[in-house]
């Protein structure tokens, strides 16, 4: 028997695109799927969108609480032994789930693995735009080191539901990057992904004020994601019981880096230090991440100043010629 296939799409005043990605999943060429809408809490008109779409979908709508729990919640409602994740401003190719689905039956691995695709990036109005390549683990790459610089989109994956519930589901506590979170404790409780070529939906990429990926560093305070961090790291020791290898430690320190520019651009200096000096203890040598001329300036000066000249050299460049 065809295994069933749960297509969950969390929803926050998404009216502009809910409907082209609602219609994305019933179209696809694979039939034996069930979509599940989870509305957290929308204002505009996406329950009308919603409901529109009658019994082809199951839904539900409560108070806002975040995309991590919605997503958690269609686990939950799913009855599917395999799901899929789409954003609510995404779009499944037509053949995503029948494609995914036949690339598990390929599946060498005496262990537990699942199976990812490529993301096509898409502007607002649905042009192609220049995104990240994925690529498959190479022989002898550490999978957490590979998982953690090449993670999927949150809809490259097809799930099984199975392996989600083992690990409890996405982390609620993360205002961003939850699907980077849930590939890092799905490979360290033994999931292998497995990489096949080959785009399997849209993912669009856009400047809007509600959405979590376009807010500040600091909007759930400066400390934040250095705890976020620190957990990580806690937790790849914990699980592995073995040190950081090589290059995981270069990942997670440029990761702190990243970070603390973001927060040292938000003003918060102090608090920066701390994240550049967790990364410098991590791999002093690899750390600094970032364009030229700015890991020259970091050595010749020191983080701060570096910021503070090349925003500068930013204005003049930006000033009208009078």
């Amino acid at each position: 028997m065809s295994p069933l296939v749960s297509i969950i799409i969390p929803c926050y005043n998404s009216q502009a695109f809910l409907k082209e990605a609602i219609a994305s999943a019933i179209a696809q060429s694979y039939s034996h799927t069930e979509i599940i809408v989870v509305d957290d809490g929308s204002t505009d008109s996406s329950i009308e969108i919603i409901r529109a779409f009658g019994d082809r979908i199951r839904w539900e709508t409560g108070k806002n609480r975040g995309a991590p729990l919605a997503r958690n919640r269609g686990i939950e409602l799913a009855k599917g032994e395999y799901i899929k994740f789409l954003d609510a401003d995404d779009v499944l190719l037509p053949d995503c789930i029948e494609k995914q689905l036949a690339q598990t039956t390929q599946l060498t691995s005496s262990g537990k693995a699942i199976v990812y695709g490529d993301a096509i990036w898409i502007n607002r109005e649905g042009e192609p735009i220049p995104g990240y390549p994925l690529r498959p683990r190479k022989s002898d790459e550490d999978a957490i080191a590979h998982i953690l610089a090449n993670s999927p989109l949150t809809s490259c994956p097809l799930h099984k539901r199975e392996y989600l519930l083992e690990i409890g589901g996405f982390d609620p506590s993360l205002p961003r990057g939850q699907e980077f979170d849930l590939h890092l404790r799905l490979v360290l409780a033994g999931i292998e992904f497995v990489y096949f070529p080959g785009a399997v939906y849209r993912y669009r990429e856009y400047v809007d004020t509600q959405r979590i990926s376009h807010h500040g560093y600091s909007s759930k305070g400066p400390m934040f994601y250095f705890s976020a961090l620190q957990k990580q790291k806690q937790l790849i020791e914990t699980q592995t019981g073995k040190p950081l290898l090589a290059e995981v430690r270069k990942i997670l320190a440029q990761r702190f880096w990243a970070y603390g520019r973001g927060i040292l651009r938000e003003g918060y200096i102090k608090e920066a230090k701390e994240y550049f000096a967790v990364a410098s203890s991590l791999d002093p040598k690899n750390c600094v991440t970032g364009n030229k001329p700015y890991p020259l300036l970091v050595k010749l000066i020191n983080p701060y100043w570096a910021e503070f000249t090349l925003s500068h050299i930013r204005k003049l460049l930006n000033s009208p010629v009078n």
